[in-house]
This record gives C-alpha cells, structure tokens and sequence, in this order.
C-alpha cells in the first residue's frame, strides 16, 4: 500500500501519538533517503518542503544517501540520527525514516523549577 507524503511517494506512513513520532517507509531504488527526509519533515511540520531550512545546512544529503544505502551481502542495520529543525531524524538502511520533536529535558526542568 502505497501513500504520497509531501508529493514523495512512501510505502507506508505510520503515526505514534504516544511519543509524537512519524515514521515512513520509503524504497531506496525510487526514492533517495534525503528526499524521504524532507518530505516526512515537510509532512510533520504541515509545511511545504521549500519551507524548510535546507537538509544541506544540517547534514550533506549526498553523504546520508550513501551512509543508509541498502548494500548486498552486508548484515546488520545501518542508521544516522541527527537533528533538523528542532526533530529528531533517524534514517535506517532499512528504508525509514523516523522523526519526532526534539526534546531537551534540561529546558523542561528549568521551566519547572522557575515555576516554584
């Protein structure tokens, strides 16, 4: 079952209330992982992907492709998180993306604290 994600077509599209994660599924042989990465992101945010800050001022798009990339005969999975306009974006070699909203535990306690 397939879906369209920010115009990018994705295998499947799944949403965790629970931890506010968006994962989707996206095939490496038609859709490189940047362009998942942005269109998810795009689709997290309910923004148009031109709207983003672009992937390259984070992380070389060319370079994530190549890091995630399926290859024959390895085991194992490969990933890469980083952090992209205040989300946590995790790419797997296994064709997901996942991206929930960054969380800084130490803000949080400080805004409690000054709440006393």
């Amino acid at each position: 079952m397939g879906a369209k994600v920010a115009g990018v077509e994705v295998e499947a599209v799944e949403y965790n209330h629970g931890t506010a994660t968006v994962r989707t599924q996206f095939d490496q042989e038609k859709t490189p992982a940047n362009m998942a990465v942005v269109a998810t992101l795009a689709e997290v945010m309910d923004a148009d992907p031109a709207e983003l800050d672009p992937l390259y001022s984070t992380i070389d798009p060319e370079a994530l492709d190549t890091l995630v990339r399926v290859r024959n005969r390895t085991s194992g999975d490969t990933h890469v998180t980083f952090t992209h306009e205040d989300h946590t974006i995790a790419v797997y070699s296994y064709g997901v993306v996942a991206i929930a909203p960054e969380r800084n535990p130490t803000a949080e306690t400080h805004e409690k604290d000054t709440e006393r």
